[in-house]
């Protein structure tokens, strides 16, 4: 059998993992078996861009961060049907039996895309896909995206970091964070890291009793803002020191970005492992002939059911970007 395999959207750590772990189980359980690397992602697939792999091309790379491939949008490919027509008909002429994608939101989609095409013109390869994101919002009611983790111990990093020079000088921190709409990142760092507070996408916040809350514990106080939330650090800073001269309160407030710190680095433990399991599935799967699918990443050797793409690309079934309850009802117990 001849596959390919891609990464798409945003990188994450653990890309790499799921990369290796295509090639060494393709090749190790049938060593007749080519694998191909689709280069920059959804790019790669348009103009024919791959290279071939084998398992000394993979070695040492699972824990690496990024993807080894590349990976570059194609905003345009689920609206583009010229797009979708190369990208099948390439896949197509080039043999490839299977392709796996690991990638974010839109990579699902895409992938949908492409497979409903394929199989309406009754096309060769066959699409299964695995969440790749560190925001943790790819059909997240089955599991939880990998890269996730791995950005959470980078995030954990820095902000303890920030904790030791905003208690050294008294300073009140409001730190952006990664995530786009949805709050997992943020929420869970905070949750981490004993942060005073997490502004969530689409939340009321109470500034007036945040303000208090910095008065009230003097010594630091820092405050993540993740990335969907409608004010930028800037506004709530302005907020915040309105609030101070009103009732004469004297805090000093720094503003921090470790945004794109947050999405590169070593892969943890934990997405090498699930990257790992998941890409076995895929791959014993593949062998057995099986028809297209979504992978969920849950734990390794978790035995998921395999979901249709047409539901994994639903958002409105399969994912939700506020934090559960429960998890709420945690935070506030913690603090």
């Amino acid at each position: 059998m001849k596959f390919a395999v891609l990464t798409g959207g945003g990188d994450c750590s653990g890309m790499n993992a799921f990369i290796r772990a295509i090639v060494r189980c393709s090749i190790n359980i049938h060593p007749e078996t080519s694998v191909y690397g689709v280069i920059d992602g959804w790019k790669g697939l348009i103009y024919n861009n791959y290279r071939k792999l084998d398992k000394l091309a993979v070695a040492g790379i699972a824990s690496q961060g990024g993807t080894i491939l590349g990976t570059v949008r194609v905003q345009d490919l689920v609206t583009n049907t010229s797009l979708q027509e190369t990208i099948c008909q390439n896949l197509h002429d080039n043999h490839f039996d299977y392709l796996f994608v690991c990638g974010g939101n839109g990579s699902v989609k895409a992938s949908n895309t492409i497979n409903t095409y394929m199989r309406r013109e009754g096309l060769r390869t066959r699409v299964l896909v695995s969440p790749g994101s560190i925001d943790n919002d790819v059909v997240n009611n089955a599991g939880s995206s990998i890269g996730f983790y791995s950005a959470l111990d980078k995030s954990l990093e820095m902000l303890e970091w920030i904790r030791d020079t905003a208690s050294a000088h008294r300073r009140v921190y409001l730190i952006k964070s990664m995530g786009r709409n949805s709050a997992y990142l943020a929420f869970y760092a905070g949750i981490a890291t004993g942060a005073e507070y997490v502004i969530r996408p689409g939340e009321e916040v109470d500034f007036e009793k945040i303000a208090t809350m910095i008065d009230e514990r003097d010594r630091d106080t820092r405050i993540i803002v993740a990335e969907g939330y409608e004010k930028s650090l800037g506004e709530i800073r302005e907020i915040l020191e309105k609030l101070f001269v009103k009732r004469d309160l004297h805090h000093e407030i720094r503003s921090v970005d470790m945004s794109y710190f947050q999405r590169g680095g070593s892969a943890a433990v934990t997405d090498i492992l699930r990257a790992s399991w998941v890409a076995f599935c895929m791959v014993k799967d593949a062998f057995k002939k099986c028809g297209s699918g979504f992978y969920t990443a849950f734990y390794t050797g978790h035995h998921f059911p395999v979901i249709p793409l047409e539901i994994a690309a639903d958002d409105e079934l399969t994912s939700h970007e506020d934090i559960p309850a429960d998890i709420l009802e945690l935070a506030l117990a913690l603090q």
